[in-house]
């Protein structure tokens, strides 16, 4: 079979949505068959790896992601040779794929974007979740059939108003690394104190993961549990920020910024630590939190959807409905419990099997499979794609030209995309398909 993985980033970008299509390429080529990831912007300066097909797009600042009107011509001719296309983005992914393939289309929902619209826009949590009633399920009509990582995130989509068959096909990892990490590192070895507790985030630090809060409450319990550290893994925009809050707080001397560090890597760290922790509540199905349960780690974090399908309270980890507080007193309470920890590690070891990416690749192929025999893609509109960009992407845009649109943050004229009216425009179909900005 030809796969085609349609992402709006890729490597070298890190995060959850690029690691999950990285695996579903290696486990499904380890199969048998042949995996193309169809991206945007320019190629990996470590080098692509095979059957990555990239189209020119313009950067949106510095944050890995691209915008195009199009895909380039090989882009176009290789996507009409696929047998089933995998859409992992809402946005510059689903409708390029509707737009050029002649296929089912698969779209796996990764992202709570009614929350991240409230919290990267200026519009009041209300009017994000009003403008997510449009377009989330306009843009879900682009393909034949949604994936949701959990039960909780499907309940949430179908609250949205989609429309589209949706099937839960749990987010997979491969676990190895996790339970056997290649070179495990000690407390000793990060100036931890061995007697310590220490707890660990790993992900991306920015906004919506809720960090200061984090760090607050780890404040609240480390003034009862002395001997608590915390490791925060990764990078974000946030990242310059955070050192100055834990200096505000008094607990410096208690965390330590590690800053991003290589995939193959981060399962050595979690070697070191005792429970991992997250206070974000955007979630669909983190794989940092699968990733730390196959570590034994037991996890602390809010109960979300996303969080509540994967950990279970009182099992494998403690989750808390009340962030402001409730993270603090999960972490006393569990700090200063050892057989707690020790049951609750070997409860998140086992339930982490569930979500091997060999599972989670098997149960994907079938869908597929089941797919290419009742070809839904040939009853699918054609016709509504301009309409669904120019009435619900366009609100959008607009408050993104509202935040984006500073000298600071502009740039050079071209590299301007959100002056770029392309959703607007009244082009053809000819016109729509040339290289942007050329």
């Amino acid at each position: 079979m030809r796969i085609g993985m349609v992402t709006a980033c890729y490597k070298p970008v890190i995060n959850g949505v690029t690691r999950m299509v990285s695996l579903y390429k290696q486990s499904m080529e380890a199969l048998g068959h042949e995996v193309y990831v169809f991206t945007l912007g320019e190629p990996d300066p470590a080098g692509d790896e095979a059957r990555v097909v990239r189209s020119s797009a313009v950067p949106l600042g510095e944050s890995g992601y691209y915008v195009s009107v199009g895909y380039s011509s090989e882009a176009r001719a290789l996507i009409q040779e696929m047998d089933i296309i995998h859409c992992h983005h809402l946005f510059m992914s689903v409708e390029l794929a509707h737009r050029y393939a002649s296929c089912p289309i698969v779209y796996t929902n990764h992202t709570r974007y009614d929350l991240y619209t409230g919290t990267y826009s200026q519009l009041p949590q209300p009017a994000a979740d009003a403008l997510m009633r449009r377009i989330w399920p306009e843009f879900t009509d682009f393909a034949d059939v949604v994936i949701t990582p959990s039960e909780s995130v499907k309940q949430v989509m179908l609250d949205f108003g989609v429309r589209r068959p949706i099937e839960v096909i749990e987010n997979g990892v491969d676990l190895r690394p996790f339970q056997f990490p290649s070179n495990p590192l000690t407390k000793t070895q990060l100036d931890i104190p061995e007697e310590s507790v220490v707890l660990v985030y790993v992900g991306r630090l920015s906004v919506e993961k809720n960090l200061p809060r984090l760090l607050e409450q780890f404040a609240i319990a480390q003034d009862i549990v002395p001997h608590l550290y915390l490791l925060l893994i990764g990078g974000g925009p946030i990242e310059d920020d955070l050192p100055h809050l834990a200096r505000k707080l008094k607990v410096e001397e208690r965390v330590r910024f590690i800053g991003p560090v290589g995939y193959e890597a981060v399962a050595n760290y979690l070697a070191a630590a005792d429970i991992f922790i997250t206070a974000s509540e955007t979630e669909v199905h983190p794989l940092t939190v699968i990733e730390a349960m196959a570590a034994g780690l037991p996890i602390i974090a809010p109960a979300s959807p996303g969080i509540v399908d994967t950990v279970t309270s009182g099992g494998s980890g403690l989750l808390t409905n009340h962030i402001k507080g409730g993270l603090a007193a999960a972490v006393t309470g569990l700090a200063m419990n050892l057989d707690l920890r020790l049951a609750m590690a070997a409860n998140a070891r086992e339930a982490s099997l569930r979500c091997d990416i060999e599972k989670t690749a098997r149960l994907t192929l079938a869908l597929y499979e089941q797919l290419c025999i009742e070809r839904p893609d040939l009853t699918r509109e054609r016709e509504h794609g301009r309409r669904a960009i120019k009435e619900n992407l366009h609100p959008l845009v607009t408050q993104l030209r509202k935040i984006l649109h500073s000298p600071e943050r502009a740039g050079s004229g071209r590299n301007r995309w959100w002056d770029i009216d392309w959703f607007e425009s009244e082009t053809s179909e000819d016109e729509q398909h040339r290289e942007p900005w050329v």
